[in-house]
């Protein structure tokens, strides 16, 4: 999903960039959620859109208003999204798609797969959509639940080093935006330390004496596996490491605003210029999660 997520932010840019990027989904298959996912994205006007929907076999702009409502009426939330961010009002899938996700968690049998699609195809809305004023709580409720499920993710997928990052930038949200998720900021607590009772290393940096977990947290973190399930992309499966990543910095430090550490290798600057993390984070955040750490809704795309 990754490069095929890259494909969808170049193929945005430009006339020939985004047929070429229909072009290319158009050769894989299975390849209709790809296209849905590259037309939702898309920012153009009325008659480009179309144009991209006509290329892509996909109904026009009026024509998804009408079987989103249809989908809606029928039950299907998965295909009410799906037309919704296709129309010209892409914005109306936002409390669709969230309120069935909240729906989801509140259960005590919720898994992670029966959650991820709704939020990955939400993330595809397109991001001028997204950070409107009238969006707000809906926008702040996707960024939240993306992160939460990311950190999930990354605990799935053994990214070790953004897991906590992920757990707190989560919190942080929460503790900082009005909205009604079905998540407190003490129960990501309690997770994330069972979690790094139960899988770091057994002796710490200060060769302290090893602290097993207790009862508790290796019970919290069985309900974690239980709810994460197996990985079933093995390639995403590990820690990302670039060329150069444990050379020396550059003599023009940075430090990384994840983990308040010197950023080692290559770099990966945020929307705002300034903020910095390493680009095998950038990468591993950009798999599980798609919006940048900032939260501000602006999709993070390091490939």
């Amino acid at each position: 999903m990754s490069a095929a997520g890259a494909l969808y932010e170049h193929g945005c840019g430009g006339f020939d960039l985004r047929d070429l990027a229909a072009d290319l989904l158009r050769m894989i298959p299975d390849n209709e959620l790809f296209l849905v996912k590259l037309c939702a994205f898309y920012p153009g006007c009325t008659a480009e859109i179309n144009d991209l929907h006509s290329k892509c076999n996909l109904p026009c702009l009026e024509e998804c208003v009408q079987m989103a409502e249809t989908s809606y009426a029928d039950g299907d939330i998965f295909q009410a999204v799906k037309y919704h961010l296709l129309s010209s009002e892409p914005e109306k899938a936002l409390p669709i798609g969230i309120s069935f996700v909240k729906e989801q968690i509140s259960r005590a049998d919720w898994t992670l797969d029966s959650i991820c699609p709704i939020l990955d195809l939400l993330s595809y809305i397109r991001t001028e959509r997204l950070v409107l004023h009238k969006c707000s709580e809906v926008r702040n409720e996707l960024l939240i639940l993306c992160g939460y499920t990311g950190a999930l993710l990354a605990i799935r997928r053994h990214y070790i080093s953004i897991a906590p990052a992920l757990y707190e930038y989560t919190s942080q949200l929460l503790k900082r935006r009005e909205v009604s998720v079905p998540l407190q900021i003490e129960q990501l607590s309690v997770e994330l330390d069972a979690w790094r009772a139960c899988t770091l290393s057994t002796k710490s940096a200060d060769d302290l004496p090893y602290t097993p977990p207790t009862e508790l947290q290796r019970k919290i973190h069985s309900s974690i596996l239980q709810r994460i399930k197996e990985e079933p992309l093995k390639g995403f499966i590990g820690p990302d490491y670039v060329t150069g990543s444990n050379l020396p910095s550059h003599s023009d430090v940075q430090v990384s605003c994840l983990t308040g550490l010197r950023i080692q290798g290559p770099v990966f600057f945020l929307e705002d210029g300034k903020s910095a993390i390493s680009l095998n984070d950038a990468l591993m955040w950009a798999k599980v999660n798609p919006f940048s750490p900032l939260g501000t809704g602006i999709r993070l795309n390091p490939f």
